[in-house]
């Protein structure tokens, strides 16, 4: 089976596609889609449309810009308000960007993306839309005081592209169309510099990687001075980039900044940082920070088992720089001076206490002073978003609520705790778990992981979650599992390339010691993971299924001998090995969930969701309908589900609404249905 294609044809023959599509859909929907489904579709919607939450504020110009989805915009409605009008839901916003009523003129469906603000002015917009939900994005100017396109203005794509403002008729565009453009992975890989009404092709190019490189892309930012700085970035993979600054724009000197492989960079025109990897002369997870210009470096953190630096959270900001640090999961927010050389990090008092925070800049185009936005939450506690400034004293630093997000649930009588399981290498794996405080035997567990590329995961608020699983007497747990980065650079590494068993080992490890906690029965516990998680829950259902009562595999990578010939899936090949490398083609063999199902007369396995999109262009949908095609064939309890949408999913409310209950609806029928 190594050396063919298990169920080609559910690969590329659109017949074929289709009637499995449809069968297997109306299969599982005949089973799962009963009255409580309806129910649990209808409570997620009324979640989700509730607009009483302010989500995604950011500044551009004088104006404080929302993007707001209800039963009005199921979609999508883009609107703003004057930054000193009073914050509220009821307040009298502006429309900006109706995504719903463009869709419907333009015939197309449209995802929202973004938008790309001008640095130099917030009335310049390049709106960011997805078709379909894939990773092909166009890119449209658009006037947000006449609330249309503009005329004669940009409109790039539907492709995998980038752009920001170069100045107010040019843009630097990093495009994947044309001779040459795209790299191995699909990815744009050329930038040009595109003045209004020219053709992308033709364009001047200023900056271009190599095809065995993964992409390319521009940023343009203002300096203390009021001149346009220019960064050309080179992903080499995902998480290691090389960047060329040009703190006096184009037409001055590029400074290759001096950072090692395998780290990105963060930066100002003054100042530069990264987290150390596994080359260069610090040990992985150091935090570095660079003056532009002075190749001696200073060490702001050290690091130290499980203790890191969040991996999500380092930005310089001209004469501040600030970081996150964990501990065992437990944050604290640091600021330094960069202009007093002699300054030591200080740590910031935060307004409340938090199990995770964020801390990213008020303004769409940062500037060299803008207010900071903090976010406080946790697995029990809704997001609330604070809006601070800096100060000499960070013990000093004033907080203003911006926002808060409602309940959804009493979380009443719930508790979190922190616990260690022990792999099978001897490594202690942290996880959290959320449940109920009086419970009785055995609770129905729904765990979840992702465990690759180096991310980092953190306690949140799932607002459907509350509702329709704890609510229920059900338990969550997040398991800080190796591959990803909540423990540092070499957190990530131990599990990357031919050690990638190891994320699976520590995954069944935390289904193990909740059994030996008492907390649940390996019946009752319940995985689920989406893209490299989906492939972590493939894996585990082929390899430990007895730690499993159900397995719930979303997105999911589950060819990998053959996931570098899809769309984007040469940018994975530093994770997890070449397919065409004979040792690493080895190793991948070993563990490649589609290749590695037993008959169920051999070995039976817990029933599983197999769940994907069909405009999934970055884990190809077939890679979903070929295992569960497989695990049909041997006999095992599968149900395979395929709806719209991208890699994220559908774009409008009751898709994601659909996609909610149905997987409850698989919890229900499995986990939480058997006894304890």
């Amino acid at each position: 089976m190594a050396d063919s294609i298990p169920f080609a044809e559910l690969e590329t023959d659109g017949d074929a596609i289709r009637t499995f599509v449809e069968r297997e859909n109306a299969r599982t929907e005949d089973k799962l889609c009963d009255t409580v489904f309806h129910e649990d579709m209808a409570t997620a919607l009324e979640i989700l449309r509730d607009d009483s939450f302010l989500a995604g504020l950011r500044r551009r110009g004088p104006w404080i810009y929302n993007y707001l989805r209800n039963a009005d915009h199921p979609k999508g409605l883009w609107r703003r308000l004057p930054e000193t009008a009073k914050l509220s839901p009821d307040a009298d916003w502006e429309p900006v960007f109706d995504l719903d009523a463009f869709c419907e003129e333009t015939g197309e469906d449209w995802h929202w993306r973004g938008a790309e603000t001008a640095h130099f002015d917030g009335e310049k917009l390049l709106l960011a839309l997805s078709w379909q939900g894939s990773d092909q994005t166009r890119l449209l100017e658009w006037d947000p005081a006449r609330k249309c396109v503009v005329e004669g203005g940009f409109d790039l794509g539907p492709e995998r592209c980038n752009a920001c403002w170069l100045d107010p008729d040019t843009l630097l565009f990093c495009t994947s169309t044309g001779e040459g453009a795209a790299t191995r992975s699909g990815w744009p890989g050329r930038v040009v510099k595109l003045t209004r009404g020219a053709d992308p092709t033709t364009a001047p190019v200023v900056f271009e990687v190599g095809s065995e490189d993964l992409l390319a892309y521009p940023i343009t930012f203002a300096t203390p001075e009021g001149e346009t700085a220019v960064a050309l970035t080179r992903v080499r993979v995902i998480g290691d980039t090389e960047v060329t600054l040009y703190p006096e724009g184009l037409d001055g000197e590029g400074i290759l900044l001096d950072t090692p492989q395998n780290t990105q960079a963060t930066y100002s025109s003054k100042h530069y940082a990264y987290i150390a990897s596994d080359t260069g002369a610090h040990p992985p997870g150091t935090l570095v920070l660079h003056e532009v210009g002075n190749p001696e470096p200073r060490v702001l953190f050290h690091p130290a088992p499980y203790k890191s630096v969040d991996v999500n959270c380092v930005w310089t900001l001209y004469r501040w720089m600030m970081w996150i640090e964990l501990d065992r999961m437990e944050p604290t927010l640091k600021v330094l001076d960069l202009y007093d050389p002699g300054a030591e990090p200080q740590i910031v008092t935060l307004p409340t206490q938090a199990e995770a925070i964020w801390a990213y800049p008020h303004d769409a185009a940062p500037t060299a002073s803008g207010p900071i936005q903090l976010t406080t939450a946790g697995f029990l506690t809704p997001p609330t978003t604070w809006l601070f400034d800096f100060a000499d004293d960070a013990s000093q630093i004033q907080f203003t609520k911006l926002t808060e997000e409602p309940t959804t649930f009493s979380s009443e009588g719930m508790e979190v705790r922190l616990h260690t399981a022990v792999s099978d290498d001897g490594t202690e794996i942290p996880y959290h778990i959320v449940l109920p405080k009086d419970r009785q035997g055995a609770v129905p567990v729904l765990q979840y992981a992702y465990g690759g590329f180096g991310h980092a995961l953190s306690p949140y608020y799932q607002r459907t979650r509350g509702p329709l699983w704890l609510a229920r007497g059900g338990a969550y747990v997040t398991a800080y599992i190796r591959g990803g980065g909540e423990f540092g650079k070499d957190w990530h590494l131990a599990a990357k390339g031919t050690n990638r068993p190891r994320a699976f080992e520590d995954f069944a490890a935390v289904a193990a010691d909740l059994v030996e906690r008492g907390y649940t029965t390996a019946e009752k516990i319940a995985c689920h993971g989406g893209s490299n998680g989906g492939l972590l829950c493939s894996a585990v259902l082929t390899r430990f299924p007895e730690r499993f009562g159900a397995v719930w595999a979303s997105v999911a990578v589950t060819d990998m001998l053959r996931f570098h010939l899809f769309p984007a899936g040469a940018g994975w090949i530093d994770e997890y090995g070449d397919p065409d490398n004979a040792e690493d083609r080895a190793e991948l063999l070993a563990y490649s969930p589609l290749h590695n199902v037993a008959d169920a007369s051999v070995q039976s396995y817990p029933p599983a969701l197999i769940d994907t999109h069909e405009s999934d262009d970055r884990v190809d949908p077939s890679h979903s309908r070929r295992f569960a095609a497989r695990l049909l064939e041997a006999g095992h309890p599968v149900m395979f589900h395929c709806r719209s949408g991208g890699h994220g999913g559908g774009g409008a409310l009751t898709e994601t609404a659909q996609e909610l209950a149905l997987g409850y609806a698989f919890l229900r029928h499995t986990i939480a249905a058997k006894e304890d």
